[in-house]
């Protein structure tokens, strides 16, 4: 069984099901090669290649929902403490914005230009309608 930390969140059944899976395909290939090797040169093969690559496949789709299994969340709640920092150095700035849009308003009131709009004004609508 592996040690390992990343694989410590899968249960230890579910480990010994991918062993159990893997030493029966070894003992297979170990079965097939031993065939082979009795045969004669010119004899047809008891163990292609194709044969091969499809137990391995076999193998890693039983394998592979298992042994990539994502480790269940932390509870979130106790650890949020230390990300609120990072937040609110992101709330920091859209105040400093704010701060900058008063700063523009209160001191240029008369002076600053309507953001553009999309959608022509009351004044212009009847010179519009009036010269097509």
């Amino acid at each position: 069984m592996s040690k390992d930390p990343k694989f410590d969140h899968i249960e230890i059944n579910e480990k010994q099901k991918v062993l159990n899976e893997c030493v029966e395909a070894e003992n297979w290939l170990r079965e097939k090669k031993q065939q082979q090797d009795s045969l004669p040169k010119y004899a047809n093969p008891v163990l292609l290649s194709a044969e091969i690559r499809k137990k391995a496949e076999a193998v890693d789709r039983f394998c592979k929902p298992i042994m990539t299994k994502p480790r269940p969340a932390k509870p979130a709640t106790p650890q949020t403490p230390p990300t609120p920092p990072s937040q609110g150095g992101e709330q920091q700035q859209p105040q400093g914005d704010a701060n900058a849009n008063t700063h523009e308003n209160g001191g240029d009131n008369g002076n600053q230009v309507p953001p553009a709009s999309s959608e022509p004004m009351e004044t212009d609508k009847p010179e519009n309608s009036g010269s097509t």
